[in-house]
């Protein structure tokens, strides 16, 4: 951090970036050229033949290019490593060594080339292995060169000519500055805008599609505009907002504890903020009688079923392909039937719904897996087990979906009765399709006509699709009153805090542990913002030691002891002299300055999206060290605001696929699991059970309103979002 500057334009690259590539490029050439030495020695006699002298020459020359490439890139390696995250001076004689290596860059290419003419354009008399040998270097060479060259198109930015002029600080007109920033803004949001339209070159272009690459081109280039932060960057500030987290719950823990055995009485401040969060609650309403576990896992089957045969075959990978086949149809594009739209040809993503819901063929009504911008896909069922029609609405899996998630702007929801009432655009038009898509061809006249009079008609969907089936939920409620609705890891932002408890009496939830995509607000990514800038700006360890701890807590579950969030803590301060020599960190500093003050603009904002209706929070009931071991968990009702924040873990992203959320029901649901009608987690069960506690409930209160207060505290302070991790990992790819 930030962005070297090399051949006098800035690169997607940080000069502590190259200790991982130096280190895979140190044991490949070192490894190459031990295979080099050791085919010239066994081949040493044996260059005596016609034109053996040029297989000479080329073993000979390869030694020598490959060692001075050893001994650039042990240097490289090791001024990599010096510094820290946030102090680069003691890598300021890094770009040396790059000039060094773009001029061996050239002699090693002009002789691949040569050796390229002389292995395959002489013909040799001598043994087969001496030539060919000699030919199977020079093809390796030739890769090399390859994946060389896409990972200097990986770090190229296509800004960095106009960025390395944007110091506005040494602007001295008002005018050129403005003129300044507007450039830069449209030059960013061009060049995202061309990435978005590479990386979905397959989605047919219209009006509604440009303008839905503006605005999402428009949102990452606003995120980013005012930092100089690359790619590995993003990723060292989740890894250390994730260790902050952990350090802090680690602290609430013990903080708890003493505060509850030494009967310390809440502060008014503390009172102030356990009053914020039981308002919270106070608004939440009673369960209703069809929010029940079983009911949930069983239409989980429904939602799971609406993403076809590709996650079917993703949770049955050895007996899938059996299990399909006997329930697929053959030349089904012969006898297309009209109550099957988009399938293949075999009708598989039919098999799959039907093997997963284990309903029959004439209980299945009308499946679409048409799959436009704005126009999802779904299926009308018949449930004979609870007496219900269904329509399950799939969720993410297409980069049209993709875009229809990022399509994040707000409007306004007509509710009868609900003032300030507004939900995200894209997921409005996709239940808007839905709903005309029902109502031209009746289909839920069709699906009720089988059943008894008072049946109810419930709408489902995961992710994408559960936010699209919670606003069709509203929008039919008027003519189906007894309609209900659940919404397996909806987004978060998704409607309003007002439209949110209105949607409470018929609208369940289902958020599975740290799942990210629930906590999505726009709010939130000005807050990833302002922790990550603030965890770059505070940290004095090495990122590639930040990256190995992240990648270590993802593959083991555990922290490494020599990066850990107390040691981040006692790093000692940097002296009033190496200050001066911290000049990277002036913009970072002012970004986060920035940040700070567009977040508060944010937070005063009447836009601010929640997900819907009455949640059923499941969570881990103990976080295991390692990977191995299935989880337990527990599970409690919740609101809305609780999930204003981001949680950064290893299980942020898993946590938010269907077959985990299955399992998780399942699980619940085999053990007879009662969920708690309050905000009480594992920790404080056990807080409770072992800090000695009377039985009075006045006493319990007093103790819990302290605990709740450090609960809140801590969601407070780790806030982040899930879109801005998209953009994160959007970045990793394409800068």
């Amino acid at each position: 951090m930030p962005g070297i500057i090399f051949l006098r334009r800035r690169w997607a690259i940080a000069s502590d970036d190259f200790v991982y590539p130096s280190f895979v490029e140190l044991c490949f050439r070192s490894s190459w050229l031990l295979a080099i030495s050791i085919l010239f020695g066994i081949h040493h006699g044996s260059f005596n033949c016609d034109n053996g002298y040029l297989l000479r020459y080329y073993y000979t020359g390869s030694i020598i290019l490959l060692s001075f490439g050893i001994v650039l890139t042990a240097a490289m390696m090791w001024l990599s490593m010096k510094g820290s995250i946030r102090n680069d001076y003691a890598r300021r004689h890094l770009n040396i060594i790059l000039y060094l290596k773009l001029l061996l860059l050239l002699p090693e290419a002009i002789w691949i080339t040569v050796a390229t003419y002389w292995t395959f354009g002489f013909s040799y008399s001598c043994e087969l292995t001496v030539y060919w040998t000699a030919r199977g270097a020079v093809i390796c060479a030739w890769i090399v060169g390859f994946w060389m060259f896409i990972g200097i198109l990986i770090v190229f930015d296509p800004m960095g000519s106009v960025e390395q002029h944007m110091d506005l600080s040494e602007t001295s007109s008002r005018k050129s500055s403005k003129y300044l920033i507007a450039n830069s803004k449209s030059v960013n949001a061009r060049v995202w805008e061309q990435r978005c339209r590479c990386l979905c070159c397959c989605i047919s272009s219209n009006q509604e599609i440009d303008n839905a690459f503006a605005d999402v081109s428009k949102l990452v280039a606003d995120f980013f505009k005012d930092t100089d932060l690359v790619a590995t960057d993003i990723a060292a500030g989740l890894v250390l907002v994730g260790q902050e987290q952990r350090h802090q719950k680690e602290k609430l823990t013990a903080v708890a504890v003493h505060s509850a055995n030494a009967g310390r009485s809440p502060t008014t401040i503390e009172n102030n903020r356990v009053d914020v969060m039981r308002a919270s609650y106070s608004n939440r309403g009673q369960q209703k009688s069809w929010m029940t576990l079983p009911m949930m896992t069983h239409y989980m089957k429904f939602a799971l079923g609406s993403y076809g045969w590709p996650f079917f075959m993703y949770n049955h990978f050895t007996t899938g392909v059996c299990r399909l086949c006997i329930a697929c149809r053959c030349c089904a594009c012969v006898r297309a039937p009209k109550d099957v739209v988009s399938d293949n040809i075999c009708h598989c993503h039919t098999a799959a719904i039907k093997n997963l819901t284990k309903i029959k063929d004439q209980d299945l009504i009308y499946v679409s897996f048409h799959d436009k911008y704005l126009e999802i896909p779904f299926y009308v069922a018949v449930d004979r087990r609870f007496s219900s029609v269904v329509v399950s609405i799939r969720g993410t899996l297409s980069l049209q979906d993709a875009l229809t998630d990022l399509s994040a702007k707000g409007v306004p929801l007509e509710i009868d009765g609900v003032p300030d009432a507004f939900c995200h655009s894209a997921m409005l038009r996709c239940a808007e399709y839905v709903k005309a898509e029902l109502e031209n061809r009746q289909l839920l006249e069709k699906a009720f006509s089988s059943l008894e009079e008072g049946s109810r008609l419930f709408i489902v969907g995961h992710s994408l699709g559960a936010g699209v089936a919670a606003i069709l939920t509203i929008l039919l409620k008027s003519s189906y009153p007894n309609i209900a609705c659940f919404a397996y890891s909806p987004p978060g932002g998704l409607m309003s805090l007002s439209a949110s408890h209105y949607t409470q009496d018929f609208v369940c939830s289902v958020v599975v542990g740290d799942d990210i995509i629930p906590r999505l607000s726009m709010p939130n990514m000005c807050y990833l913002k302002i922790q990550l800038l603030r965890a770059l700006c505070t940290s004095n360890t090495p990122k590639y030691k930040i990256l190995a701890s992240g990648c270590f807590r993802i593959l083991c579950g555990c922290t490494p002891h020599f990066v850990s969030s107390s040691s981040l803590e006692e790093e000692s301060p940097l002296t009033p002299q190496l200050q001066a020599q911290y000049s990277t960190m002036i913009p970072v500093q002012k970004a986060l300055l920035l940040a700070e003050d567009y977040a508060k603009e944010m937070a005063a904002a009447e836009w601010q999206l929640f997900p819907p209706g009455q949640i059923l929070h499941i969570t881990e009931d103990e976080e295991g060290r390692l990977c191995s071991g299935e989880p337990q968990y527990t599970a409690v009702w919740s609101t809305p605001e609780a999930f204003s924040s981001v949680v950064i873990s290893s299980r942020m992203i898993m946590d938010h696929f269907p077959d985990v959320v299955l399992q998780a029901l399942s699980q619940l649901e085999s053990c007879n699991f009662v969920p708690s009608a309050g905000p009480m987690s594992s920790l404080f069960r056990h807080l409770f059970s072992n800090a000695g506690f009377s039985s009075s409930y006045q006493q319990a209160e007093s103790r819990f309103t302290t605990i709740k207060r450090y609960y809140e505290r801590l969601y407070l302070e780790v806030v982040c979002a899930r879109l801005s991790l998209a953009i994160a990992v959007t970045a990793t790819i394409l800068m």
